[in-house]
């Protein structure tokens, strides 16, 4: 399923004053620093290479995320997305269809669509993990779990996972210095890079597992659902 991306003049208009302001306020921080010296000469420097680096943001953004179409699924308007090429799969946010543009063109994934990097993300939300059946990349079974880890540099992150052991479905945390998370990860005798763990600042929780496969992305999701926020 496809459908047509276009231009959106509003957001281009939008993020173009944008631009034109944040350059205006740069170029006054510039000409401000004629005839100072010391910190208010250097606080007009910083001042005015920040604006300029925002202003190029929107600048760019002008130029490619500027673009419109109808979600061919659930036919759900998508404002500001990519207008000619997504690296990354994007989502709806009516349906959650997974999608990728290229060439001004928007095409839904296949619920069988595997990317050839992992980009389908699932937090991590307990102390142990359900992993669906299968090799994660290509549901074959299950023959070895593939180490995989990431490290927090930020002693003190409050992620909701305790240590657990190695064994498959287990979590193990490592402190000091920072924290290093480690598990294994199913895979068949013939894959050995069909996910990845990461942590994703801003995220709750940031500990995340990123696949290639879309489907095994979602069978995860089903058995381990993120938890219900108190009212």
């Amino acid at each position: 399923m496809t459908s047509t991306v276009t231009r959106n003049t509003g957001s281009t208009i939008k993020y173009a004053v944008i631009t034109v302001v944040l350059a205006g306020l740069s170029f006054l921080c510039f000409r401000a620093m004629i005839g100072r010296s010391g910190f208010l000469w250097a606080l007009c420097l910083v001042g005015g290479i920040g604006l300029a680096v925002f202003a190029l943001g929107s600048l760019l953004a002008a130029k490619d995320l500027a673009g419109t179409a109808t979600c061919p699924r659930c036919q759900a308007a998508l404002a500001e997305i990519e207008l000619n090429h997504t690296d990354e799969p994007a989502f709806c946010d009516k349906c959650q269809a997974a999608y990728l543009v290229d060439k001004r063109v928007l095409t839904v994934l296949a619920d069988d669509y595997v990317h050839p990097t992992p980009v389908f993300s699932a937090p991590v939300t307990g102390q142990t993990i359900s992993w669906p059946e299968g090799c994660c990349l290509c549901a074959r079974p299950a023959t070895r779990g593939v180490e995989a880890k990431t490290h927090d540099g930020q002693t003190g992150t409050n992620v909701a996972v305790a240590a657990a052991g190695l064994a498959l479905g287990g979590i193990a945390v490592r402190t000091g210095g920072g924290t290093t998370y480690t598990m294994r990860i199913p895979h068949c005798a013939e894959h050995d890079d069909g996910a990845k763990v990461e942590i994703q600042s801003g995220n709750d929780p940031p500990l995340q597992i990123r696949f290639r496969s879309y489907a095994y992305q979602r069978r995860f999701l089903a058995l381990n659902p993120k938890p219900a926020k108190a009212a």
